[in-house]
């Protein structure tokens, strides 16, 4: 080979290095991401979720003895949920999970023919608890929770006549139970459809309601991610 030719193959070497190191970086990084999803290395445990979900609650009729007996007809609304869960045991073929559940209801309609009530109610329920998942590492794992928190109540500025009330906010307690279904998507994104009732006291609907709890019954579906 002539010395001209073996200077202009170098040239060729060089230009053509930058583009082979890329597509090099390139290939290691795609085989990188792969074995990251993959290979179960403990460095990866996924042991939290978050999930934000959307569903609703039926409409109730709630019972009151006073000042005149008669029904109060709530309507049905939608739910806003967002759950954050910790697992602290996995054995196996089940395990256990610390949680936090959070739901909104932000506009309950409420009406009565006897009675002066709000014209609506807003709810919010906070609510920490244990979940027990059953095969955790399977594409389709059901579960159970239970728990107990925190209701506040926001009831409308006026009445249903019209008049106008400061008595807006009420705290109450609640008891949380429910279960549902969780389904792997990939390895870290998966989807969630549930059914949780909150059984706390009354908000203040302005008369003497004939029970002194209210159950408010859920079913969402939504989207989690683990991490």
């Amino acid at each position: 080979m002539t010395k001209r030719g073996a200077v202009e193959l170098q040239g060729v070497n060089q230009m053509c290095r930058p583009w082979f190191d890329s597509t090099l970086s390139v290939r290691s990084f795609g085989l990188l991401f792969l074995l990251l999803l993959v290979v179960p290395f403990p460095i990866l445990a996924q042991k939290n979720e978050i999930t934000l979900s959307l569903g609703g609650t039926p409409s109730q009729s709630p019972g009151f003895r006073s000042p005149t007996p008669g029904t109060a007809q709530t309507s049905a609304d939608v739910s806003l949920g967002a759950n954050y869960g910790h697992r602290f045991l996995d054995a196996g073929a089940a395990a256990f999970y610390g949680e936090i559940e959070f739901v909104a209801l932000p506009n309950r309609g409420l009406t009565a023919a006897t009675a002066t009530v709000p014209q609506n109610y807003a709810s919010l329920y906070v609510a920490p608890g244990l979940r027990l998942k059953v095969l955790p590492s399977a594409r389709l794992s059901p579960w159970v929770a239970v728990g107990g928190g925190y209701a506040l109540y926001e009831q409308s500025a006026k009445l249903s006549n019209g008049q106008n009330t400061t008595n807006k906010f009420l705290s109450r307690g609640v008891f949380d139970f429910g279960g549902g279904l969780d389904y792997k998507l990939f390895r870290f994104l998966g989807l969630r459809g549930e059914v949780r009732d909150f059984l706390s006291g009354n908000p203040n609907l302005n008369v003497a309601l004939s029970s002194s709890t209210q159950h408010n019954v859920m079913a969402s579906g939504g989207i989690g991610v683990r991490f």
